[in-house]
């Protein structure tokens, strides 16, 4: 069963003075929002994205309902990543939701690539990482790359710019985070795969020099994380009431056998 320190002690995230906020609400508009950073060539050295759990070792589709070629499928539009369908926000998060889901099933590899590009894309960076990065690159050599194509000219990025579209994506950022432990809660994030990928790189982007990577991931940690608590509750409050219903049931046993018992010795009695 997963338990808040299981949680606690799963996910440890480097201290940073520059960067460290104290709530959420700091995490989605903090102070100092113009503020540069420098590039992050020293990245630590990651676990590799994909490991010997991998699914599939060639190239594959996603071939799910609502995605064509790891593209959302919108109105009959094919040409909208996942950062583009949260941050116009027309679908329903359930949705997009269910259908990254779908495409996970059909396609892990190509699903959970689509998930890494959603947070890089969400850091305000242009690169995006390709599917052969994916499968032969570590960690830290990913977030190098990505590093590298940051465009350091601009201290703003998707959680910093003011203007309603972008605090409805900050909002759209986190209930997707959050829908997305609660729709996986009973089968995927158990598989050890999902959630070692999405973990091992939201860590390794928490400890890059540059800040938006930085707050992103951290935001996405703290959603992710409080997302695993209440995973973790509803289990345990689950698994108390099944305990109380079983103890129940078998006290009922208990007493029917008993008046069963009572009822013979009196027709004995009456015999004798």
């Amino acid at each position: 069963m997963i338990t808040a320190q299981d949680l606690h002690e799963e996910f440890q995230f480097p201290q940073d003075t520059e960067s460290q906020l104290s709530s959420d609400a700091d995490l989605e508009d903090p102070d100092g929002r113009n503020a540069k950073t420098g590039r992050g060539m020293g990245a630590k050295r990651g676990r590799k994205v994909l490991g010997d759990k991998a699914k599939s070792g060639g190239a594959g589709r996603v071939t799910g309902a609502g995605w064509v070629n790891g593209l959302h499928k919108e109105n009959g539009i094919e040409n909208m990543s996942l950062f583009e369908v949260v941050k116009v926000g027309r679908s329903a998060t359930q949705s997009v939701v269910d259908d990254w889901i779908e495409a996970y099933k059909q396609d892990r590899d190509m699903a959970l690539l689509e998930l890494i590009n959603f947070f890089i894309q969400c850091s305000g960076c242009k690169g995006a990482v390709s599917e052969e990065m994916f499968r032969h690159m570590q960690n830290s050599e990913i977030i190098r790359k990505m590093t590298e194509e940051f465009d350091e000219d601009s201290g703003d990025y998707p959680l910093t710019l003011s203007g309603p579209q972008w605090k409805r994506f900050r909002i759209n950022f986190c209930d997707f985070i959050a829908v997305l432990v609660r729709q996986c809660q009973y089968s995927i994030i158990y598989d050890e795969y999902m959630m070692d990928t999405v973990i091992s790189l939201l860590t390794g982007l928490s400890d890059s020099q540059v800040r938006a990577f930085r707050h992103t991931s951290t935001l996405a940690a703290m959603k992710l994380m409080t997302a695993l608590v209440n995973v973790a509750l509803n289990l345990s409050i689950n698994m108390d009431n099944t305990q109380r219903q079983y103890e129940a049931e078998r006290n009922k046993v208990i007493a029917k056998r008993a008046n069963d018992r009572l009822e013979l010795l009196l027709q004995k009695r009456k015999e004798v």
